[in-house]
């Protein structure tokens, strides 16, 4: 208890001391980590009510209605939709350029979307014949789903951006994850519980939804606008890329990844695993087992056990990895599942505590975010290019013909056991006297459910044994991307301070551990317990982590040291004009070679990084073909990254100011669009010649280390200084304003 007292005393300090300021070697304080929170939580609250077409969906199949043939008529259709929106999307989310972020831009979509699912709520439905109902729902629900989901999107991924730490991101995860966990916690106990009171427990009716959700969507969208006015991003990229990511090649890319693979292959399984979802609430509703009230208790303290993992999740991840976290999570599923199947019918209490495990393990707002957040760290040292948009597109498109086929599952099953989707009678176990109706198919449909859910579970623990990204990795694929960054926005004069003394920190770092010898694993013998050994053991991971990432580090440096690599390094001089360090116009088409030939004449790649090179030397070169002429030499002469960049310091004191800022900004942005389309293989081929220049001569890079990090220091230090001093003016206005009293 006293350990745990003094944990907690400990805690207490650090929030208090790292409030407005990070720790040493973080990125975020923690002021910080409760805006992203409250903002998380309120946006939770506010996407509470939605209108989707599926076959267990409360608004439209349990209040209104639908017949599951219509449901999975306008499924398909909603699908095709998000085929044809898919790409649209990515593209905004890997080009759009905004001061406000990637993400934080679409925070401000919270007022709208709330507006829209207001109106959504008191659409008169009910008043229409069932297909102008259905047409309504779906306008609707299109709409309001559309601005909603870009809503959720800002909200949910500010946490893949706030941090280049990973560990560091797993600790927000958890924090976010235990305060925004709140709003299904809130939403489960309350919503029940006032429809008893204002709906006489019918839990699917209109009048339930229109008193009751209201509440909630205003709520949730004032608290969610913390995360646009408290957070801020921290992506690792160069300021000075000019060249944006089509969506033909960031596709190409993300479809190679792996590890991407393996995560979607995990979640498109879940129709399986989810089959038991509606268990609960099914045997309270149709089962009369017990109130609605009960039932939202049951609900809410179930779901409240994932707090506990949450916060154990950060341990278990370092002491597990990602991996070894995510199959034991999966395999406890399995054990869990055969659990219900064996008790549910036999206690109310057999259920709450078997719903309990399931969702303590609940933990995907942060492992599955975790290792996402990693795929695309990793994402982004394979291709070079931040890739986010195009994940989504992919997992949309893939994900949406997995769906479309794994859609017809769930009714199938339905149907088998005598449920077709429109006459919900058939699952009440008692007529409306009380009575026991023998012919009811709740309990034998629920028995094929579960059977189900049991085989999704099982399915779901075989990908990972093939996922590979270890977290000592994951430190080296950042420190990689710093030190390329870095050198690259050196080379055009924007490199700031911050990202040159973290770059440079990474090299030091790899010469500090490169010639350590790696600890061996103690294990227990004679003279040491299995306690001590895994003590040992436990202490000797962040120096083999170091080891590993300082080795990772040094493979990057070396790299056009090969012979491969030196090819490379002399075809791209070449294509981007012989001379690495000059950013003029490269050689005319006249005096052109066949780019594409020497490209394919390149030596044999050996490792997955060299082949990467190789590939996309290959498509540069061709690309080459249809970059010559006017076109190309009026955007190069037409844009700078160094005045794009000055581009968003304008002044914007007066409304004159502010229209004639976005309107350079608007021009800028369009002839960044059109030099980054037309000299892509030119800009590619500098940064590896850059980067090739730069490894070579690292001694060079490092000289103005010293100077610059002093500079950083001193920044950071009137930063903290000018903090410290608001915060004792604040607490001497507090004290005056308690005498006065």
């Amino acid at each position: 208890m006293m350990i745990l007292l003094d944990k907690a005393k400990n805690l207490i300090g650090d929030v208090i001391a790292y409030w407005k300021v990070p720790a040493a070697g973080e990125y975020v304080a923690y002021r910080e980590y409760m805006m992203l929170s409250v903002g998380w939580l309120g946006m939770r609250l506010a996407t509470t009510f939605g209108i989707g077409f599926s076959v267990n969906n409360a608004f439209t199949a349990m209040t209104l209605h639908m017949t599951h043939r219509d449901l999975l008529i306008l499924g398909y259709v909603c699908m095709a939709i998000n085929y044809l929106l898919a790409p649209l999307n990515a593209w905004i989310i890997d080009n759009l350029r905004s001061r406000a972020g990637k993400y934080r831009v679409f925070v401000k979509l919270a007022v709208p979307s709330g507006l829209l699912s207001l109106f959504a709520l008191f659409y008169p439905y009910e008043k229409l014949p069932y297909l102008p109902m259905v047409a309504s729902l779906f306008v609707i629900g299109q709409i309001q789903g559309y601005i909603q989901g870009w809503y959720a999107t800002g909200v949910s991924n500010l946490v893949y951006v706030i941090s280049p730490n990973s560990q560091e991101r797993v600790k927000i995860m958890t924090v976010t994850s235990l305060v925004h966990n709140f709003a299904p916690s809130i939403t489960g106990m309350l919503i029940p519980a006032l429809s008893d009171v204002v709906a006489g427990g019918d839990l699917y009716s209109m009048k339930n939804y229109r008193l009751v959700y209201p509440a909630f969507i205003v709520i949730g969208v004032a608290l969610s606008l913390t995360a646009y006015y408290g957070v801020n991003e921290r992506i690792v990229e160069p300021r000075s890329r000019a060249t944006g990511v089509s969506l033909r090649d960031a596709l190409r890319e993300v479809a190679k990844n792996k590890l991407f693979w393996i995560k979607c292959s995990d979640n498109w399984n879940n129709f399986m695993e989810d089959c038991k979802n509606v268990l609960m609430q099914w045997v309270f509703y149709y089962g009369k087992a017990g109130s609605m009230t009960l039932y939202g208790v049951m609900d809410t303290l179930s779901y409240n056990s994932s707090m506990w993992a949450m916060l154990f999740s950060p341990w278990m991840i370092s002491h597990m990895g990602k991996r070894g976290f995510k199959l034991i999570k999966n395999i406890s599923q399995v054990f869990i599942t055969l659990g219900i199947a064996l008790t549910y019918k036999k206690s109310l209490w057999f259920i709450f505590i078997f719903y309990f495990l399931n969702r303590f393990w609940e933990t995907t707002e942060i492992i599955d975010r975790a290792i996402e957040s990693d795929i695309r760290d990793y994402q982004q040292y394979l291709s070079g290019e931040r890739i986010d948009g195009s994940f989504g597109v992919i997992d949309t498109y893939v994900g949406g013909a997995v769906g479309a086929v794994t859609n017809l599952f769930v009714p199938w099953v339905y149907k088998r056991n005598g449920f077709d989707g429109t006459d919900y009678s058939v699952l009440n176990v008692y007529d409306d006297n009380g009575n026991y109706k023998p012919d009811n198919v709740l309990y034998p449909l629920l028995d094929e459910l579960l059977k189900f859910s049991l085989i999704g579970a099982a399915i779901d623990i075989v990908p990972w044994f093939f996922y590979d990204l270890s977290d000592a990795d994951q430190k080296a694929v950042v420190r990689v991307i710093r030190i390329r960054s870095a050198i690259e926005d050196r080379a055009n004069d924007v490199l700031e301070d911050g990202l040159y003394c973290e770059a440079c920190e990474a090299v030091l770092a790899m010469r500090e551990h490169l010639d350590e010898a790696r600890p061996e694993k103690v294990k227990a013998n004679g003279e040491i317990t299995r306690k001590e050994a895994r003590r040992l053991n436990r202490a000797h991971k962040p120096l083999k982590e170091e080891i590993d990432a300082a080795q990772f580090v040094h493979r990057e440096l070396t790299r056009y040291e090969s012979d491969f690599g030196a090819a490379l390094a002399e075809l791209c001089r070449t294509m981007a004009g012989a001379d690495p360090n000059r950013s003029t116009v490269p050689c005319t088409v006249e005096d052109n070679p066949d780019f594409e030939a020497l490209a394919v004449c390149l030596p044999q790649a050996r490792t997955k990084e060299e082949k990467q090179l190789r590939a996309d030397a290959v498509r540069m070169a061709r690309m080459m073909k249809r970059a010559h002429g006017t076109d190309r030499l009026a955007a190069v002469a037409s844009f700078s990254p160094a005045a794009y960049e000055a581009l968003y310091d304008l002044p914007e004191d007066t409304k004159e100011q502010q229209k004639a800022k976005r309107e350079a900004i608007r021009a800028g942005n369009k002839q960044r669009r059109a030099y980054g389309r037309v000299m892509k293989p030119y800009l590619w081929a500098q940064r590896q010649a850059t980067l090739c220049g730069a490894y070579a001569d690292i001694d060079g890079f490092l000289a103005d280390y010293p100077a610059a990090k002093a500079r950083r220091d001193e920044a950071a230090a009137l930063q903290k200084a000018e903090a410290d001093r608001r915060a004792a003016d604040r607490r001497a206005e507090a004290a005056r304003r308690r005498n006065r009293q």
